[in-house]
């Protein structure tokens, strides 16, 4: 019976193992499976696992609370972070729409806030089980999400704009969270697994024959790819690569109109977002400083006070929005953000680079960057990769040398003995 009380886990400990374990199978099980038949999934299951994974995370560990957070927030990504946000509120000051606005900011503010305290809390060491639920969950969201598309139901396929449906949720949200699942599963090397799920996925935006979604699908497993062999590489050209995007972004459609005038050809339908962007810089060109303010697009899409084919995409909406200012708070980030991932272990950081390239890749291109339930599942992801992380130190084995420590080189005394074995538990922690 002694033996038996020592095993055991304090009451505080395995309450705390329960409700993270709760919150996780909230996110990452029950999230992309009611997703499929409830739009507002998301904006529930988000904030009660959150909450039940931070109360888990204060009965664990409530000394490391106050320090763990304040490493996040003085870090190069939680910098540009804090200065993204803090002008994105500032700029709540001249929005034509104030109230909508800010409704949006705060809603959105909150959902993120939420997700980084439990991306910061979350404990240092991952239990295996932890690492499974994400895969189980997605690959069960995804066998439901075939079956409905393959079978055309209406309820779940009807719906007038791409991100409005059930089934483009679901799709998005399936290329979104695929890849720190087959981060969590390489971790443990269950490569068949990994390429099943991988399949699966690629299967489910098939069955869409959505283009962008596509891009991102291949534009992540390219990079996951590439990454493999590289990654510290990878996220230099990565951080280049979309830092320079994100900041001459203007130029583009100015480029693209040029273009057009010195060939000749008419444009056609697809090229009136463009030519409207260029129209709007060379009559509005002042505000590319300061930007017209949050959610500006948004609200002036819906209330007729941009063109109806204006640009989606996500650097039209951060430079028409939020200005140079926000823009290079926002080209920080990025780039901090990818030079971070290129710097963990090479276990994680292709699923990492791959999941931010996808990311970025359907936000560009303009799907849902507007959307509150875009930016919930983007916390939710930031919550995987966490786990991902965190999850490194777990799946690591004792090499041969720590289980040569523990084995005794010849006989010894009763009391040798067990520093022996103190010794070869010191060399596998």
């Amino acid at each position: 019976m002694s033996v038996a009380l020592q095993s055991s886990d304090p009451p505080a400990e395995a309450a705390a193992k329960v409700l993270i374990r709760l919150g996780l199978a909230a996110l990452f099980v029950a999230l992309p499976c009611t997703g499929i038949f409830w739009r507002g999934a998301i904006y529930v299951l988000l904030p009660v696992g959150a909450t039940l994974i931070l109360i888990g995370a204060m009965l664990d560990a409530p000394r490391h609370i106050g320090r763990r957070l304040h490493g996040a927030l003085v870090s190069p990504v939680g910098c540009a972070a804090l200065f993204l946000t803090f002008w994105a509120c500032l700029s709540l000051l001249w929005t034509p729409f104030p109230e909508e606005a800010a409704d949006r900011f705060f809603k959105s503010a909150s959902t993120t806030v939420l997700a980084v305290l439990v991306a910061v809390y979350l404990p240092q060491k991952t239990k295996t089980l932890d690492l499974y639920l994400l895969p189980i969950g997605l690959a069960a969201a995804s066998v439901a999400t075939l079956a409905l598309a393959l079978f055309g139901s209406s309820w779940f396929l009807g719906g007038f704009e791409f991100d409005e449906t059930l089934f483009e949720r679901s799709m998005i949200t399936s290329i979104v969270l695929v890849w720190p699942a087959l981060g969590m599963l390489s971790f443990r090397e269950h490569w068949i697994s990994a390429a099943l799920l991988a399949i699966l996925v690629a299967a489910v935006a098939l069955a869409g024959f959505a283009q962008i979604a596509l891009l991102a699908t291949g534009a992540g497993a390219f990079t996951f790819a590439v990454a493999m062999s590289g990654p510290a590489r990878t996220a230099r050209v990565l951080a280049w690569l979309f830092g320079l995007l994100i900041m001459f972004a203007p130029a583009l459609p100015l480029i693209y109109r040029l273009a057009l005038r010195l060939s000749g050809f008419e444009p056609g339908a697809g090229s009136a977002p463009m030519l409207i962007w260029s129209d709007l810089i060379v009559s509005q060109w002042p505000r590319l400083i300061t930007g017209h303010g949050f959610d500006f697009v948004h609200q002036g899409l819906s209330f007729g006070y941009l063109p109806e084919r204006s640009p989606r995409s996500l650097l039209f909406v951060i430079w028409y929005d939020l200005g140079l200012a926000g823009v290079a708070g926002f080209m920080i980030l990025v780039v901090q953000t990818f030079r971070s991932a290129g710097a963990i272990p090479a276990k994680a950081a292709p699923a990492l680079l791959a999941g931010l390239v996808a990311i970025l890749t359907i936000a560009i291109l303009g799907i849902a960057t507007a959307q509150i339930w875009w930016v919930t599942l983007l916390d939710c992801d930031a919550i995987a990769f966490a786990i991902l992380l965190k999850g490194i130190d777990r799946a690591q084995r004792p090499d041969a040398q720590a289980i040569r420590a523990i084995e005794p080189e010849a006989p010894q005394e009763p009391g040798q003995e067990s520093a022996a074995v103190s010794r070869g538990s010191a060399a596998i922690s």
